[in-house]
């Protein structure tokens, strides 16, 4: 269970709706601290914006800039000091038999570091990302990363001539046939392709269903009915049902038991550290050795730094 930064019970919701493809937001929004600050009252501070210009400058700009930080000082501050903590970055370095081949991972990936932007600034970022593909494949395919990382943020900095206005439905199409043309003319066709295929087929579907005249999707800022303590499951669903269809309820569905599941282990996991820690004819040594042989018995591989983040192992 690989979590990005800032996203436990969150997650679900999100995860809803994308899977339910209703929400034009997840073809345009870029959410994060690049695209607006927290509270500005714009668009993009609800989640629902298309890309907007961002100046490619670090908070206080106009007084002297910061000092760089070296890579290992930003993991510092990210994954041990700041929001990273107990996280590890999502998508992949689309690297196969020594090549570098677009695929949609690795907007993931720079995405999952773009989080960070705030707590260190976007060169630190980039000098982390360089750094991290460096160590994974070596100079010349790091190099080749970062030139797609140059042109990625070169497309999320741009400043749209076409402006989107939500409840004016003439502004949507301007806007998405200029941000696809800038995608391939910055990217090139194949990495365009690879990022943006599966958001523009999204909003395709989400507009031509809106201009058939069936009954809109519901807004994207919905939260999605959550299952909770003395909540009918029965109504529940069908809620969910109502809104997003069957195959999304049913995602839902199986949503709430990984999410139940996750819970369930990790109070297992805090019992059993708990009497660990409570076990006077054991060492310090010995408490860590037996905890770390229950994680493995319990959790996936790539969920043992999130348990031991949390046990504050």
């Amino acid at each position: 269970m690989k979590m990005p930064a800032m996203q436990m019970r969150g997650w679900k919701t999100v995860g809803a709706l994308a899977l339910a493809a209703v929400a034009m937001a997840a073809w345009v929004a870029h959410k994060g601290a690049a695209d607006a600050p927290a509270g500005s009252g714009t668009p993009g501070a609800s989640g629902w914006s298309m890309i907007s210009p961002t100046p490619d400058a670090p908070a206080g700009a106009g007084s002297a800039p910061a000092a760089a930080l070296t890579p290992e000082q930003v993991r510092t501050r990210l994954f041990r000091d700041g929001s990273f903590a107990g996280t590890e970055p999502s998508g992949d370095w689309c690297v196969a038999s020594a090549k570098l081949s677009p695929c949609p991972e690795l907007r993931k990936r720079f995405e999952y570091y773009i989080l960070g932007l705030g707590e260190v600034s976007i060169a630190d970022i980039k000098a982390l990302v360089a750094d991290e593909a460096r160590k994974a494949h070596g100079e010349q395919l790091a190099n080749e990363i970062m030139a797609i990382w140059d042109k990625y943020w070169q497309l999320r900095t741009y400043a749209w001539r076409n402006r989107f206005d939500q409840s004016d439905r003439s502004t949507w199409m301007p806007v998405f046939e200029e941000q696809k043309a800038v995608r391939r003319q910055i990217l090139g066709a194949d990495w365009a392709k690879a990022f943006f295929d599966q958001d523009e087929q999204h909003f395709k579907q989400y507009y031509d269903q809106l201009e058939s005249g069936l009954p809109p999707p519901p807004d994207p800022g919905e939260p999605v009915p959550q299952m909770a303590p003395g909540k009918d499951p029965a109504a529940v669903r069908a809620e969910r049902v109502a809104r997003y269809g069957e195959a999304a309820a049913d995602r839902l569905a199986k949503a709430d038991e990984e999410w139940a599941d996750w819970e369930r282990r990790l109070a297992g996991a805090r019992a059993e550290w708990d009497r660990l820690k409570g076990s006077p004819n054991l060492s310090d040594a010995q408490r860590k050795q037996d905890m770390q042989a229950y994680i493995n018995n319990n959790f996936k591989p790539d969920e043992y730094l999130r348990v031991q983040a949390l046990l504050h192992l």
